[in-house]
């Protein structure tokens, strides 16, 4: 099987305006895609998409904003995408960020959970009609990819306390929430025909970004060390291009990927009981759910 051709294909990319998702977005611009470039803040996200313009003398780049940690934002951006959208190709969950001390969101729900988890499965299942349409009767199969973490391997996720109220590290929620893209996403792929959308989940690398200067001082000395071993942007977004097309991706489903390889994530990463809990659990507190596949 061939390669897929992102020419004139639909990609919705989170966290676009910078790292890894602005590298992204280049990649599929310069492939000739329809890219909707979703960011937090206005300003930056423009001025990225008209930078990408210029880059790569396209003008299929346009931007939504929407702060994804939020409900009422995720909701109301799904509904503007599927006003936009007959159809969505490429769904790539990017966003997310580490927050070293504890916050809530207006909603009142840790707000590692909240942007790095729960966003990732809201907006999904908001657009899955736009994944799942074929409006020309032979549209691809779509991809729906979840930007992970090796960190993930460092998960010690408690259910019983998924939102760590009792006892809160910054670093453990966010491995927990890199733990929790892969279990949505073997949960996600037991709920949709692979004919229609594939999903897989990925570790882009340790890439120089601004990830973890939000926290002050301590996330610029994170963020220092953190560069010792770091790839560039590019470098990062590569599986994230690669998966949005590759033949190989179409072959199997759930999965979670490394620098283009399938990879067995950890133990906790690879059980189905893990996973169905989680997502009973976050489909509660989202009040979204979809049934597992028959």
């Amino acid at each position: 099987m061939a390669d897929a051709s992102l020419q004139d294909r639909t990609i919705v990319i989170t966290g676009a305006s910078d790292g890894i998702g602005r590298a992204a977005v280049r990649a599929y611009a310069a492939a000739g895609a329809h890219v909707i470039m979703v960011g937090r803040n206005e300003a930056k996200t423009s001025a990225a998409a008209r930078a990408i313009m210029g880059e790569t003398n396209s003008r299929r780049i346009t931007w939504e904003i929407a702060d994804l940690s939020r409900q009422d934002d995720l909701r109301d951006l799904a509904e503007r995408l599927r006003t936009r959208c007959a159809r969505i190709d490429v769904l790539v969950n990017n966003a997310g960020a580490v927050f070293l001390d504890r916050e809530t969101t207006i909603d009142g729900i840790e707000r590692t959970l909240a942007l790095n988890h729960l966003a990732y499965m809201a907006l999904t299942i908001l657009l899955l009609d736009r994944l799942q349409a074929r409006p020309n009767g032979n549209e691809p199969t779509a991809r729906v990819l979840c930007v992970s973490s090796r960190a993930h391997r460092e998960a010690k996720l408690d259910l019983d306390d998924l939102q760590m109220a009792r006892r809160y590290g910054g670093w453990r929620a966010y491995a927990n929430s890199k733990l929790a893209n892969i279990l949505f996403t073997r949960a996600l792929a037991a709920r949709l025909d692979p004919t229609q959308v594939v999903v897989h989940a990925l570790h882009p690398g340790v890439v120089s970004t601004r990830f973890a200067v939000n926290n002050g001082r301590r996330g610029r000395l994170m963020r220092r060390i953190m560069d010792l071993v770091s790839i560039t942007p590019d470098a990062g977004a590569d599986t994230i291009v690669w998966l949005s097309r590759a033949s190989e991706a179409l072959a199997t489903t759930g999965e979670y990927w490394v620098k283009r390889a399938r990879v067995a994530p950890s133990r906790a990463g690879q059980d189905a009981r893990l996973a169905e809990s989680l997502w009973a659990q976050s489909a509660a507190m989202l009040g979204l759910d979809l049934p597992r596949r028959s």
